[in-house]
């Protein structure tokens, strides 16, 4: 099944969610073999529990310096809380399309500017009642 949007499917995308899942595993990884460890006595073991919090720290860093680390925070904190879906997303893109399209018919005969106006007040509604939904558009100026 093909994406609708593949600008948040490309590899970069999937390596920045790889890492960011992946320093949970390291760090219940390096938990465990810390816990190893201390019981059984075992240096070896300990080293083992060391490479596993420097390769959660360096990806943690490596997100940060990405400025990747806030945005998936975000987006785990929203998938958790369950206040956006991709059909919220997709009905504000489907808004600003209409939108789009009722503009470049401005100036046409039939072309009814109020009608430009209810979809403005909608998408101000949208916004309002979905606020999260607006994180896909960040930074399109």
């Amino acid at each position: 099944m093909r994406s609708r949007d593949s600008r948040f499917n490309t590899p970069a995308e999937m390596l920045v969610r790889l890492v960011f899942a992946a320093r949970y595993f390291l760090f219940f990884a390096g938990a465990f073999f810390s816990a190893s460890a201390l019981h059984q006595g075992s240096l070896y073991v300990a080293l083992e529990a060391l490479v596993f919090f420097a390769a959660m720290f360096a990806g943690h860093r490596w997100l940060k310096r990405g400025n990747k680390l806030v945005e998936c925070n975000r987006a785990m904190e929203v998938m958790f809380r369950g206040d956006a879906t991709p059909d919220d997303e997709d009905g504000l893109a489907a808004l600003l399309s209409r939108r789009e399209a009722l503009e470049r018919r401005r100036g046409q005969p039939g072309f009814d500017p109020w009608e430009v106006q209810a979809v403005r007040r909608e998408i101000n509604d949208y916004v309002r009642a979905h606020p999260e939904s607006t994180g896909r558009f960040d930074g399109w100026r």
